[in-house]
């Protein structure tokens, strides 16, 4: 079993914080959002992995190269011009020939069961697999409707409260055989919400969902990135952490100075060589990367700081993105919601 990972959009809903960097690279906690997926896969026992690239391809080769730091090995299939989701799949087709795949869309965290879900796969000898998640209001997504043997009947984007009658989404986690490959077009911009799966379901193909009820989330707009850390921070999605833990869930790397009276409290993260002024306060949920510098009297709350943010004294931040080596000055207050671009001055 191999994977692909589709990371070839521009993030646009992300902007501005994609400007200069690929969503599926931003800091999540303090590490780039797909290792979280590569340490997934490895969980599940697989250890080579195709990055399908589209958007900024060489900011992702320079972070991960060919995996072997990660234990994995990492090819790259790099397109010339969109190709949609199915198109990307087929892009990658040469590095996965002839072999089973777990293909993951590169902007999903999600707790679920990869070798629960490929053992269900092959036990229902289906042509494909779609990984479903349980959500509270089904309106806001496309429904994915099953029957008893968990096989796909139907698909129903974005249905009324009447029509809703399931709970199930596509959580964009799919396992398929290789003949899957066979159906979609070869450089073609092509969409496998909108081709290949409407195309399953005609050609009667043994085409299952894989439902669980547990952690999933799209990190693709700036607000459920934030929110994304909060779940972590407070254990709705367990990782390791990589920085030394104090008594009241502070985690703190090495280097890090805190100030006479300043006050942190947990949970939060401070990276490595953060500098915390006087009487400033870290409150919950509140994630500070490498080097930042938050000024005397300062309150950082539910905020996620890149690196090498610069807070000058007495400022109010709450619910707010800061990209990197942003300067905010001293007595400032942005609103909750606000979002800045790398190298941004107030």
């Amino acid at each position: 079993m191999k994977a692909i990972i589709l990371v070839g959009g521009q993030g646009t809903r992300m902007h501005p914080l994609t400007d200069h960097l690929p969503k599926n690279i931003v800091p999540l906690c303090g590490v780039p959002f797909l290792t979280y997926q590569i340490e997934q896969l490895k969980k599940a026992g697989i250890q080579e992995i195709v990055f399908s690239l589209g958007y900024r391809p060489h900011d992702i080769q320079k972070v991960y190269g060919d995996g072997r730091r990660l234990k994995v090995k990492i090819h790259y299939a790099i397109e010339k011009e969109p190709l949609g989701t199915g198109g990307a799949v087929k892009n990658a087709e040469s590095f996965v020939k002839g072999h089973p795949v777990v293909v993951l869309n590169g902007d999903i965290l999600t707790d679920i069961p990869l070798k629960k879900m490929i053992a269900f796969h092959k036990e229902s000898q289906n042509t494909a697999t779609l990984g479903l998640v349980r959500v509270e209001d089904p309106t806001a997504y496309g429904l994915v409707l099953l029957d008893r043997r968990s096989q796909i009947t139907r698909f129903l984007e974005k249905p009324t409260p009447e029509e809703a009658v399931t709970d199930t989404i596509n959580a964009g986690v799919y396992v398929f055989e290789p003949g899957v490959f066979d159906l979609i077009p070869k450089g073609q911009n092509y969409s496998s919400e909108r081709g290949l799966f409407p195309g399953l379901l005609a050609a009667k193909a043994r085409f299952g969902g894989f439902v669980w009820r547990g952690y999933w989330q799209d990190i693709g707009t700036p607000r459920k990135y934030l929110t994304t850390h909060w779940d972590v921070l407070n254990g709705a999605f367990k990782i390791p952490m990589k920085f030394k833990a104090l008594k009241n869930k502070v985690h703190i790397g090495k280097g890090v100075r805190i100030g006479k009276g300043a006050i942190l409290q947990g949970p939060a993260i401070l990276e490595d060589g953060c500098v915390v002024g006087e009487g400033a306060r870290i409150l919950p949920c509140a994630v500070l990367g490498k080097g930042c510098k938050v000024g005397e009297g300062s309150v950082v709350s539910k905020s996620v700081l890149w690196e090498g943010v610069q807070v000058g004294e007495g400022v109010q931040l709450e619910e707010v993105i800061l990209g990197r080596r942003c300067l905010v000055p001293s007595h400032s207050r942005l609103s909750p919601g606000s979002v800045l671009g790398d190298d941004s001055q107030l």
